[in-house]
């Protein structure tokens, strides 16, 4: 495995691992998995592989800083990624993970940008917005009610905890549920949500948890 720190779209501490066989001077393009925070991606990839369950994957991590969750495009990583790095074409070789605000960030990748995401885990999503709202005047579940339609093909990986923060998300992820069955979509087929149980709104926990968002993800 390589790894490179690179400056991606005004992010100068971004990780990006290679898989072993990744080489210069071939043409070979891989997926992509961009990590929004240090929930361990690589780990989960590099067994997830070695089990036949993903191919080799290129993992590109966006560090945790406390201010970042409003300011990160992931669009604008993936078209710099892109100038660097050889990774495929179609959406569902393109994911994207994250949790808590980054969660909901990956998650609106995905939502927003179907023909750049393709699958996505949004762990613990804190839908309530840095306002704290209730579901109910929730602005990203507000405003996932108001979109007229939700793009086909995709995949979403949502789940909270029963401990500390998670145990308020179950409302949430209630209505996350009947506003994604209301627009079409299928519970295990464009979208799950889990609650964990003992799952709690920590990263050791949200490291631990990614593997099976990973997993379901990769189901066709």
């Amino acid at each position: 495995m390589m790894e490179q720190g690179v400056t991606v779209a005004g992010f100068s501490d971004v990780s990006v691992r290679l898989p072993e066989s990744y080489a210069p001077e071939s043409s070979r393009r891989y997926p992509l998995l961009l990590e929004l925070g240090d929930l361990d991606a690589k780990k989960w990839t590099d067994s997830l592989h070695g089990e036949g369950v993903l191919p080799e994957m290129i993992v590109a991590t966006v560090p945790i800083r406390t201010e970042r969750s409003a300011e990160i495009s992931p669009a604008a990583l993936l078209a710099h990624l892109a100038t660097a790095y050889r990774f495929l074409e179609a959406p569902e070789t393109r994911w994207i993970c994250g949790a808590g605000h980054d969660g909901i960030t990956a998650l609106r990748a995905v939502l927003d940008h179907p023909y750049l995401f393709g699958r996505g885990a949004c762990l613990s999503g804190s839908f309530e917005g840095v306002e704290g709202a209730l579901p109910l005047h929730s602005i990203i579940l507000r405003d996932l009610e108001d979109r007229s339609s939700l793009a086909k093909g995709c995949r979403l990986y949502c789940d909270y905890g029963t401990l500390g923060l998670d145990e308020c998300y179950e409302p949430y992820h209630r209505d996350l549920g009947a506003i994604f069955r209301g627009k079409g979509w299928r519970d295990g087929g464009e979208f799950t949500i889990q609650r964990v149980q003992g799952g709690s709104h920590d990263v050791a926990s949200w490291q631990t948890r990614l593997g099976v968002a990973l997993r379901w993800l990769a189901v066709r």
